[in-house]
């Protein structure tokens, strides 16, 4: 039995930042409005409390039996599919959009590979059922319960008050699209090809390495998305419609991974708008953008930025840019429904 990520790396007891936010959401309107402003600042303060939660390196504590062709070929697949984009000097930021975008700078990288689309939850399944895992099943996405296992803690984020767990990803959460059949880890029907979400920054990272990569840094993300003319969109400058962003307001309805061709970078890159926010490597930090200053550590507490808005609360046109690094949650040991993964690689 391994000892749970919690006990190596917890400084305080963290609270569960998302559903409280939604939860304030749809009660704001009756609420006076001080009731209101000391609601918003107490869960900016408790979420500030959750991003001390230093990230375990789960595919230390829990390394993951090697992908092959015949135990995950999505997951090699998508390896395989990945986009070479090529090093050279990129405009990052933008000094017509807000504070935290300023200032437009260039940023010189070496030539990297990024998935062409978001991980989907068949593929992440491919990878909890290679972790040895042990949980009792069956159970259906979001209807993991604590005493399901030994090793359920690693899949559940505590609900509705404090905590200090930091798991691979939520399937507790209603969210969740993954769940179990007795035997082994399943995607939910109709969402096998969906991207992947309520992973941690951490789950997502363990993932990527497991595969062979690594979370893009936010300049890689960004590079990836607005190319070498820096475009505001990544399929230029016309603002956003249904045939380029996968965008809505209902948090059961993702789309298809790749489904929006119209939506590519100019490196043939989709869903990098719309569709699910995308965890990257990077700590939230101000800019310009200087990958030797710190904001890379992978072990440092803090959150980490979120890129390409999101379907259900970053989707208006300027949280669509590529530029925009403000996401709407981005606690790094919750799971979030509107959050997903893409890998990079060094070239």
């Amino acid at each position: 039995m391994i000892t749970h990520p919690a006990r190596l790396t917890a400084r305080s007891a963290i609270p569960e930042r998302f559903p409280l936010r939604i939860r304030v959401s749809r009660q704001d309107a009756r609420l006076p409005g001080w009731v209101a402003l000391v609601i918003s600042f107490s869960l900016a303060a408790l979420s500030d409390a959750a991003a001390q939660l230093a990230p375990p390196d789960f595919s230390a504590l829990r390394p993951a039996t090697a992908p092959t062709a015949a135990n995950a070929p999505l997951s090699l697949k998508a390896r395989a599919e990945m986009i070479t984009i090529p090093a050279g000097a990129y405009t990052i930021g933008r000094n017509d959009a807000a504070a935290d975008q300023r200032p437009a700078h260039s940023v010189r990288l070496d030539a990297f590979r990024i998935d062409r689309t978001e991980v989907t939850n068949a593929a992440f399944v491919e990878y909890l059922n290679l972790l040895g895992i042990r949980v009792k099943g069956p159970f259906a996405g979001g209807e993991l319960t604590d005493g399901m296992g030994e090793d359920a803690g690693l899949l559940r984020e505590q609900r509705w008050g404090f905590h200090n767990q930091y798991p691979i990803i939520a399937l507790n959460d209603e969210n969740a699209r993954i769940g179990h059949d007795g035997t082994r880890f399943v995607p939910a029907r109709g969402f096998e090809d969906h991207p992947v979400a309520e992973t941690t920054w951490a789950g997502a990272r363990a993932y990527c390495a497991w595969r062979g990569g690594r979370l893009p840094t936010e300049a890689e993300w960004e590079a990836a998305a607005r190319g070498s003319d820096g475009r505001r969109y990544p399929w230029g400058e016309e603002l956003p419609d249904a045939t380029c962003a996968h965008v809505n307001r209902n948090p059961d309805a993702t789309a298809p991974a790749g489904s929006l061709p119209a939506g590519a970078s100019p490196f043939g890159v989709l869903d990098m708008a719309g569709s699910v926010a995308e965890w990257t490597s990077t700590l939230k930090r101000p800019y310009p953008y200087d990958v030797a200053d710190g904001r890379e550590a992978p072990g440092t507490p803090g959150e980490r930025v979120t890129r390409g808005g999101d379907y259900q609360y970053d989707n208006d046109a300027e949280k669509l840019s590529a530029s925009h690094r403000n996401g709407f949650s981005n606690e790094p040991s919750q799971g979030h429904r509107q959050i997903g993964i893409r890998c990079a690689a060094d070239a």
